[in-house]
């Protein structure tokens, strides 16, 4: 192998190496985890490795929230959202990343800048020495030189790269250069050997130390320190033709060690994103089904909500796949996902029909309760208002938003109403205490007329009933107590009065018994029995009447006739005076 071949070997391997894709695993890691990791991140030790780790963090940032931003549109969707509305705004997480990412892709941008600065700097300052080099070699004293000739050598390799597109050439140039200088001399074999002695010894010492990196526990770290190894292994010059091979063999087994540990480790990753994309697949076969649901009930729709939310969080939390796989396969899942939020959607937006027509009823039934204030007719609107209450909770649900402002409405309606009832109620109860005075005004009267002595005559009596008539009503719970002592006292000032009549007095104990049945509990139910056996006495009577009336006919025909129907006619005499009692006692009674 030649000097040249080597030179270029060495320089194509090194290109090689920097062409090296610098992968990390980010597959894992949560949007916060990015985040922190892109902060804390050292990219100024290698800004090449960190310009490719930048995208690598980017990318996996930016499918996180790809997939945040499909989980929201699904929610968007779910909660009645048209698609073409949805927007998602970066959350404080995503604006604090974009900020840091920025930031350092500006710097690393400003480094290459300056690198490529330093690289046009760096060739001015090798033509240079090369120009010095030609000066240098055209003196007539050029082989005394050799002082400045290592001058110029020492300044060439402490100068950076140049340019790449004039790498190649500048090199040429200066090989030949430095051909042309030994030639000149009569030592030159002897500088040369001794170079490349000193050469092989750093080459050899760059062995060792890339030897050492099979060893290391991270494989990225192992890499980092490999790429700086052949950076130096390019640098260093060429070393005797016999070692050539033997050196570059040494340090490219040592290499392909660590490159071997590398495909490893992405073996394995490829093996674990293989394994990751099973249960995908696995999941994906269970969601399907719920392409085809469908439900009635609001409960069911809830439970397969809840379902396929937690197969959503399994695919979440499954780690990274292989990436030609991992779109597709994340397609068809929240595609899957879309149509079963499209019908669930359809689903609620029937619902929010029904509740809105709901919503409208309920609006008529509180605009019914709400008219009921202004009928004066307070039992009748008490009556219509408990079947709105009834065809109230007969009625289905509403939009929630409307769900509390409408049962207020309602509420307040039928409770104006009921109140409207129990203010009517409170003035009737003072009324009635009223009334209830007056009554005792009225017993004391008749207890006073009683006390007296003295015969009262009809008039008064019914003057005094008329004036207990004419009160109204009393408590319900002083009204018998009150009739009764009333009555007491009249039945006295009835019975001692010389004045009336006994069949007046029958009548107006009558009407008194009356109006005392009335106020008891169970009076009404009691007179309602009384009218029955008095209409039940008058048709028996009438029956018996009639039965007389046909004898008289008949005894008419037979001796002793006339004394028959005298005591035949006495009989239908007594009948008929009480016949006519009792209709009047039914009239009463009735009345």
């Amino acid at each position: 192998m030649t000097e040249n071949n080597e030179l270029l070997n060495d320089q194509q391997d090194a290109f090689h190496l920097l062409e090296e894709d610098h992968h990390e695993d980010f597959s894992s890691f949560t949007k916060e985890e990015l985040t922190k990791f892109i902060e804390s991140f050292n990219f100024k030790e290698n800004y090449v490795k960190g310009s490719q780790l930048l995208q690598q963090i980017k990318s996996s940032f930016d499918h996180l929230h790809d997939q945040e931003k499909e989980e929201a549109l699904q929610k968007f969707l779910q909660d009645g959202g048209e698609e073409g509305d949805f927007e998602l705004k970066k959350d404080a997480l995503s604006i604090r990343f974009d900020k840091t990412y920025q930031r350092i892709r500006t710097e690393i941008s400003e480094y290459f800048n300056q690198q490529e600065k330093v690289k046009e700097q760096n060739l001015r300052i090798k033509q240079g020495l090369l120009d010095r080099l030609r000066t240098l070699i055209s003196s007539e004293e050029s082989a005394l030189n050799l002082e400045e000739f290592r001058k110029i050598q020492d300044e060439w390799k402490a100068t950076g790269a140049v340019p790449s597109a004039n790498a190649q050439e500048l090199y040429a140039n200066y090989k030949a250069l430095i051909d042309i200088f030994y030639n000149n001399r009569s030592i030159i074999f002897d500088l040369l050997e001794l170079d490349r002695k000193k050469n092989l010894e750093q080459k050899i010492d760059l062995c060792e130390k890339a030897e050492l990196l099979a060893e290391l526990s991270s494989i990225n770290q192992a890499l980092k320190e490999l790429k700086v190894l052949h950076e130096e292994f390019r640098n260093v010059g060429p070393v005797p033709k016999e070692d050539q091979e033997q050196v570059w063999n040494r340090f490219k087994v040592a290499s392909d060690k660590v490159y071997e540990r590398r495909k490893e480790y992405f073996e394995e990753v490829k093996k674990q994103q293989e394994v990751n994309l099973q249960k995908k697949l696995e999941l994906l076969e269970k969601v399907k089904e719920y392409e085809q649901f469908d439900s009635a009930r609001i409960d069911d729709w809830k439970a397969k909500t809840m379902e396929l939310t937690k197969l959503q969080e399994e695919w979440k939390a499954i780690g990274g796949t292989p990436n030609e796989k991992t779109k597709e396969a994340n397609h068809q899942f929240w595609e899957v996902c879309k149509v079963y939020y499209r019908s669930k959607n359809a689903f609620f937006k029937q619902l929010d029909k029904k509740r809105e027509d709901n919503l409208k009823y309920k609006n008529s039934l509180s605009e019914k309760a709400e008219a009921l204030l202004q009928t004066e007719d307070i039992e009748t609107a008490i009556r219509e208002v408990k079947e709105l209450q009834r065809l109230w909770d007969k009625a289905g649900q509403v939009p929630f938003k409307f769900k509390e402002s409408s049962y207020n409405r309602f509420k307040a309606a039928c409770d104006a109403v009921f109140q409207k009832k129990r203010e009517l109620n409170a003035e009737a109860e003072k009324e009635y205490w009223d009334n209830l005075e007056k009554k005792k005004e009225v017993c004391a009267k008749a207890e006073a007329m009683l006390a007296a002595g003295g015969s009262q005559a009809l008039t008064i009596l019914r003057d005094l009933q008329r004036e207990w008539d004419a009160i109204g009503f009393v408590p319900k719970e002083e009204k018998q107590a009150i009739t009764e002592r009333f009555n007491k006292s009249m039945n006295a000032l009835v019975e001692a009065s010389s004045e009336i009549a006994a069949e007046q007095k029958k009548n107006f104990r009558l009407s008194l018994e009356v109006m005392t049945l009335k106020s008891s509990p169970d009076g009404l139910q009691q007179l309602k029995k009384k009218e029955q056996a008095v209409a039940k006495r008058i048709s028996g009577i009438k029956a018996e009447i009639d039965r007389y009336k046909t004898n008289i006919e008949f005894f008419g025909r037979s001796k002793n006739a006339d004394q028959l129907k005298k005591d035949i006619q006495v009989n239908i005499d007594t009948l008929e005076v009480e016949l006519k009692s009792l209709q009047s006692e039914l009239t009463l009674l009735k009345s």
